[in-house]
This record gives structure tokens, C-alpha cells and sequence, in this order.
């Protein structure tokens, strides 16, 4: 009996050891799977390919005589840079981000103004006013906010007000800024006011927006915008506006709209409903921003909401190159009534409506993840 006891127990110590090693092997897999999809890492490997050579702007903006420079997929880009510096308590990040604005602190050079496109400029000033506290920024970012509703119609909608869903961003994130670094309940007014008409005319059943009313399709980035803005103007909003609620339901209406289209890897589809149609980073990246942020601050349950999110930010984070380029975003579009516009729209890398939407949506996920805010 003895021999068979040394066998039996020397099997025993085999299938434990081994049982140990897949253990192990198991959790180095999860400790490589975490720091490949960490937020905090790869939000700066994003940051720092808009600031710095390898961005996949870097090379065009001179062609266009600096005009990149003050486009609102920079705009966005540097905000996005921004709050997550502040999330992650990153001076140096931050301050990088500032000196891009000496020269129009300066007077060498002016933003554009009088298109939304333009005036959303702001959104980067307003925010380095909030961290910084220099005057300099508020002014600069101030001028544009008001330009919006110089001559508002007696709707008290924004001067250039078209009804594309693109501008419930450029108008009402640019309005909000404005009331955070102010405390002018104006702005936010002017905001609730600006998304509330779009989410009239826009917003379908399904919680989803059309591109315009003439362009009736669920396009990924401009749903991605409505779900942006509407994320920042209840992160700013007092609890007690009494335009909070309807707004909410807008957004929450949206965010249950959402669940429904999610792709089996975690993201997004360039036309939300269409099945044949390719996934697309940057809408995912504002869809994550806002689903992550809603589960944090309570706007919407843990689940199945919570998993939503995560699982996008996992499938996008592989969609970040070795150089800090997202991949699969779709360029500039306008809106057009034809399914084909949309559906053969040609996909870029680095392009900086992608890169703006994953360092919002790796904020989102670091603060999700993170101490609350």
C-alpha cells in the first residue's frame, strides 16, 4: 500500500502545483489585460500624440496655414486633455496644454467666430480659467459664449441655430463652460434652452437622434454629440433646475437607446441602427463618456449600465495604435438625406474627432473606476 500512497499523494502535489501554475498564468493574463486597458495610461498616450509630432494632425496643420489650430476637433481634443489632467491631478499635462494658447492670449492670433464650429474655441479657455484662475482665459472664452446669442431670436435660441444634432455640443458644451467658470445662471439657461429644442426636434422613439430632420439617420458622432452635451450641462446643472428633469429624461431615454445597439465587442456602428454598417471609435468613445458618468454620479442603475461602458472602453482602448492614434473614425460629414452618405464615409487614423471622444471617455472610465467626483 505504501507505493501506491507515494504515488497517489506525488499525483496529488502534480495537480495542485499545476492547478497553481494556470492560477498564476491566469492572473499575470488579468494584470496584462488591466494595464493594457487602464484609462489613466493610455488617456495620456493620447494626450500626449495631440501635443506632440506623431499626431495625425501634425503634419497637415501647416498646409492649412495653423487653421487646424483653431478647429473644433482640436477644440475638443484640448478639453479632453484637460479634464483628464484634472482627473489625475497632472500639472505638467495641463500646462502643456496652456502654452498652445499663448499666442491668442497674446494677440498674435485670433480664434474664428460666427459658426458654431468656430466659436467652440471656448471650451478649452473656459476650462483652463477653472483650473488656473488667470482672467486672461475668461475673457478670451467669454467673448465667444456671447457671441452665440448676440442676436437671439425670440425663441432665445442661438444665433446660429440649424438643427443639426453636431451643435447641442457646440453650443450648449461651449454655454455650460461658460457657467462654470462664471456662476451666471444665464449660460445655463441659455444651454437647457438649446438642447431642450433640439431634443424636440430631433429625438425619435427609440431615444436616439436624427442628424437633422432632413437627414433622418442615427449617425454615430452626431449621436455621440447630443450624448456628450447633455452629459455636461447635468454634470453642471444644480439639482434643483427646474429644466433638469426634462432633460434627464432626454438623456436617460438616449442612454437605454443606446444599450440596445451596442455591438457585441463593446462599440458602436457609424449608422447606431444598421447592422451592416462598420463600428466607429469616436461615437463610442462619447457614447462610453456618457454611459460611464452617468453610473457614477447615480443618473442611471449600476446595471446593466455600468458593464455597458466598461465593455466599450475595453474594445476601444484595442483601438488605440502604438503611436497614440486612434483608428476607424469617421471624418467630417456633413448631413445629406441618403443612407449611402453615411454608410461609405471614409475612416481615418488619428483623426481628432477620435482622439477627442477617447480622452473624454478615458476620463470617464478613470473617474468610473477611481474616486468619485
Amino acid at each position: 500500500m505504501r507505493p501506491i500512497l507515494h504515488y497517489a499523494n506525488k499525483w496529488a502535489r502534480g495537480i495542485i502545483a499545476g492547478s497553481l501554475l494556470v492560477l498564476g498564468l491566469a492572473a499575470d493574463c488579468l494584470h496584462a489585460s488591466a494595464s493594457e486597458t487602464d484609462p489613466a495610461v493610455l488617456g495620456r498616450k493620447a494626450a500626449n500624440n495631440v501635443l506632440g509630432p506623431k499626431s495625425g494632425y501634425a503634419k497637415i496643420s501647416s498646409l492649412f496655414l495653423g487653421q487646424i489650430d483653431i478647429s473644433y476637433p482640436m477644440a475638443c481634443s484640448r478639453y479632453g486633455i484637460l479634464i483628464l489632467a484634472d482627473a489625475l491631478h497632472d500639472k505638467d499635462l495641463r500646462d502643456r496644454v496652456a502654452k498652445s494658447y499663448e499666442p491668442f492670449l497674446s494677440g498674435k492670433r485670433k480664434p474664428g467666430k460666427g459658426h458654431v464650429d468656430f466659436n467652440v474655441f471656448g471650451i478649452g479657455p473656459f476650462e483652463l480659467y477653472r483650473q488656473t484662475g488667470n482672467p486672461a482665459y475668461l475673457s478670451l472664452a467669454k467673448e465667444l459664449a456671447d457671441d452665440e446669442f448676440k442676436k437671439a431670436g425670440k425663441d432665445g435660441l442661438a444665433d446660429y441655430t440649424r438643427f443639426w444634432v453636431d451643435d447641442m455640443y457646440m453650443v450648449g458644451s461651449l454655454q455650460v463652460q461658460a457657467y462654470k467658470a462664471t456662476d451666471d445662471p444665464k449660460y445655463l439657461d441659455r444651454a437647457f434652452r438649446q438642447l431642450l429644442a433640439y431634443r424636440g426636434r430631433l429625438q425619435q422613439p427609440n431615444g436616439l437622434f436624427y442628424h437633422t430632420p432632413e437627414a433622418p439617420f442615427f449617425w454615430g458622432r452626431g449621436n455621440g454629440w447630443a450624448a456628450a452635451s447633455m452629459t455636461e450641462l447635468l454634470l453642471a446643472a444644480p439639482e434643483d433646475h427646474p429644466q433638469r428633469p426634462a432633460l434627464l429624461q432626454a438623456y436617460r431615454e438616449m442612454m437605454k437607446g443606446l444599450l440596445a445597439y451596442q455591438d457585441r465587442n463593446g462599440l458602436w456602428r457609424q449608422l447606431i441602427d444598421e447592422p451592416e454598417s462598420y463600428l466607429e471609435t469616436s461615437s463610442s468613445g462619447m457614447f462610453i463618456f456618457a454611459l460611464a458618468t452617468g453610473v457614477r454620479k447615480g443618473w442611471l442603475p449600476q446595471e446593466p449600465y455600468r458593464t455597458a461602458s466598461l465593455k466599450g472602453w475595453q474594445a476601444l482602448s484595442a483601438e488605440l495604435d502604438a503611436d497614440g492614434n486612434v483608428r476607424d473614425v469617421c471624418i467630417g460629414t456633413g448631413a445629406l438625406n441618403n443612407k449611402t452618405h453615411y454608410l461609405m464615409r471614409p475612416r481615418k487614423t488619428g483623426d481628432l474627432h477620435g482622439q477627442a471622444a477617447f480622452l473624454w471617455a478615458a476620463t470617464a472610465v478613470y473617474l468610473l473606476n477611481g474616486p468619485g467626483r
